[in-house]
């Protein structure tokens, strides 16, 4: 059944308040310039209509690097569209990797912290 009929059906339903419907699961090892260390993520996408933009996403880790009090986790976790969504995934969380790198830091695993909810 196509995507888009699940989320009619949903709508439709009394029962749900809002619904989210996982339409991709991405793992990948990304590119962050720095040799030997390319840190391995995955991203989830979901497609609603309850919120505008209607494409959401997931991280199942979130980067702290040594500049950072905590862990950063957008507040703007949704696009337009599925690409725009996936792009956005990637580039919040090689952001904050490639900041510190530039600033002269060592790379490390411990920068991922897990997320939870994922």
């Amino acid at each position: 059944m196509p995507i888009d009929e699940v989320i009619a059906i949903l709508d439709k339903n009394e029962e749900v308040t809002e619904s989210y419907v996982l339409i991709r699961e991405i793992k990948l090892l990304l590119n962050v310039n720095y040799d030997h260390f390319h840190p391995s993520i995955k991203i989830k996408i979901f497609k609603s209509s309850a919120t505008k933009p209607p494409y959401h996403f997931e991280v199942s880790h979130y980067v702290k690097n040594p500049t950072q009090a905590s862990a950063y986790q957008t507040s703007r976790a949704y696009e337009d569209t599925e690409e725009l969504a996936i792009k956005k995934a990637i580039s919040t969380t090689t952001f904050y990797i490639k900041t510190a790198i530039a600033e002269g830091h060592e790379p490390s695993e411990d920068w991922l912290i897990p997320n939870d909810d994922f």
